[in-house]
């Protein structure tokens, strides 16, 4: 990113009875100290982050007046400063502050924004409407610069609000909160930086993300620095939770056994612990005993059963179709799991020769002695056929209809339950 966007917003002044906007002198983390009104000038002024645009949100009886330096220009002070009195601040004049705005800080765009002063129920949506705009104000590649010291207290908030619903939009830019305490015995503002409110808004989101809908790939890049094995495992994961890769999940528990193995919560954060702890259960509801007879489709089988729980229903019914064909493999030859020539069948376009499928025979075979399993895998392998194919018609040339997976997916265990006990009395 190059630079930063500002977005500030001002008020009247919590002194307006007594003149507004009150000379304080603001004290930087960095030492640096600025005496000004406006928190907004000791920023600009003392170039505390290179500012490539200015985006100012205000109301139409904001004091817009305090931001015109003194012995500048009389006449269009007087004429600010009356419209403000007056509750009219007006587009003119709004133009025109932007205009001189930028003059006088080094060219810098600046951007204003207003609306009513009035905030109630009544028009909270339009008011809200106008600060989902900000986002859209922004300077390409620039991160952002937050400042919450003026404005109604409404306004800091609404601005938070608009940046949180457009979070995906602004995702990769860096968000820094300031905030300018006002401390009236010392006549000082000390500058807090509070970025790291935005950064738990961000944990706290990719942490609900990851819980929803197993996506967890912001969640690995703020856990990266504390916790790499683990950050890998997230991200190996989403992406076998992306792509359907259930086959994969057996590989990459072992990856987080490792990762939890090595786990030092040593002057770790909490959160940072509850996300182990996240992932150690995950890896005990989906590893299987040293003694199975079936590791990986029983695996396969919890992970969907865990898919089914995030409403992830396309990759639930494609690993449930993976389980009984995997378990086929897994009894009589474990090194064609995820092989399906050797499953299927399939033609040799040389020869033009037709090998019918090993797995898909056995299947049939099992299958024949319990109708009512047959049925289930044979309704479930039709959902995952209309899945497959965005949503075709089914044998009878009907298309499928969301209401009936969960009648076609409540008896699956079940009949799963029943392969497994069937591939146990073969031979």
């Amino acid at each position: 990113m190059e630079g930063y966007t500002l977005i500030s917003s001002i008020g009247t002044g919590m002194y307006k009875k007594e003149g507004g906007y009150r000379d304080t002198k603001y004290q930087f983390p960095d030492g640096k100290k600025h005496e000004t009104k406006i928190f907004l000038k000791a920023i600009l002024e003392t170039k505390y982050r290179p500012i490539k645009k200015v985006i100012l949100i205000g109301t139409t009886s904001s004091s817009w007046d305090v931001l015109i330096p003194s012995n500048t220009d009389a006449d269009f002070w007087s004429k600010i400063l009356d419209e403000c009195e007056k509750n009219a601040f007006s587009d003119e004049s709004k133009k025109e502050l932007e205009s001189k705005l930028s003059e006088w800080y080094n060219n810098i765009n600046f951007e204003i924004v207003v609306h009513t002063n009035e905030f109630n129920q009544g028009n909270v949506k339009n008011v809200f409407a106008k600060y989902l705009e900000i986002p859209d104000l922004l300077e390409p590649d620039t991160d952002i610069l937050f400042d919450i010291t003026h404005g109604f207290r409404s306004m800091p908030l609404l601005i938070f609000q608009s940046l949180q619903l457009n979070a995906s939009e602004i995702y990769g830019r860096n968000v820094e909160l300031i905030y300018g305490e006002y401390i009236e015995e010392k006549k000082t503002s000390f500058v807090r930086d509070l970025s790291e409110y935005w950064n738990y808004y961000e944990i706290s989101s990719a942490i609900k993300l990851f819980d929803d809908k197993l996506n967890g790939k912001i969640l690995a890049e703020k856990i990266k620095q504390d916790w790499e094995k683990g950050a890998k495992f997230l991200e190996r994961f989403s992406e076998i939770v992306e792509s359907n890769f259930s086959l994969q999940i057996p590989d990459a528990l072992k990856k987080l056994k490792k990762a939890l193995a090595d786990f030092n919560e040593t002057e770790k954060p909490q959160w940072i612990t509850d996300v182990r702890n996240k992932l150690a259960e995950i890896y005990k509801r989906l590893n299987q005993k040293d003694d199975e007879k079936y590791p990986n489709a029983k695996t396969v089988w919890e992970y969907s059963k865990l898919l089914r729980e995030k409403n992830l229903i396309t990759q639930a019914v494609i690993a449930l179709q993976v389980v009984s064909e995997t378990a086929i493999a897994e009894k009589y030859d474990p090194s064609k799991i995820g092989d399906y020539r050797w499953f299927n069948g399939y033609h040799d376009l040389k020869t033009l020769k037709k090998f019918g499928g090993v797995g898909i025979k056995k299947l049939k075979r099992i299958r024949k002695k319990n109708t009512v399993m047959s049925t289930s895998l044979s309704r479930l392998e039709g959902l995952r056929n209309q899945i497959a194919h965005g949503g075709g018609k089914d044998r009878n040339g009907n298309f499928p209809h969301y209401v009936n997976i969960e009648r076609i997916l409540k008896p699956i265990d079940s009949a799963i339950e029943e392969l497994f006990t069937a591939l146990d009395e073969e031979k």
